[in-house]
């Protein structure tokens, strides 16, 4: 994912600088929502007290939520969906934890 407007071009993001500063700020709030209000549960706070349980508890939350992207990019793949990203994380959250 770009972290700025100068590498944004790499990652297919057209636009004037603004359109692409907005862009970027747009999906890192998103992903915010989605770890913080979705995955983990708002205002639950990390299990870990220990700088490096801390580390490790963080990292554990974003691969979750990366395991969690990849599993809505390719159901959106195998359902031809023209933008996976328009595909509500809730409710694949939900279909992940629900048993089959």
């Amino acid at each position: 994912m770009p972290d700025t407007p100068g590498n944004a071009a790499e990652f297919g993001y057209a636009g004037s600088g603004e359109e692409t500063r907005e862009t970027l700020r747009w999906e890192q709030e998103t992903g915010h929502d989605q770890l913080k209000t979705h995955l983990r549960g708002p205002g639950r706070p990390l299990r870990s007290r220990l700088p490096e349980l801390v580390r490790q508890e963080i990292w554990a939350w974003l691969i979750v939520h990366y395991a969690l992207a990849v599993l809505i990019t390719q159901a959106a793949e195998a359902a031809h969906a023209d933008r996976p990203e328009r595909l509500p994380h809730a409710y694949t959250l939900q279909a992940v934890r629900n048993p089959v």
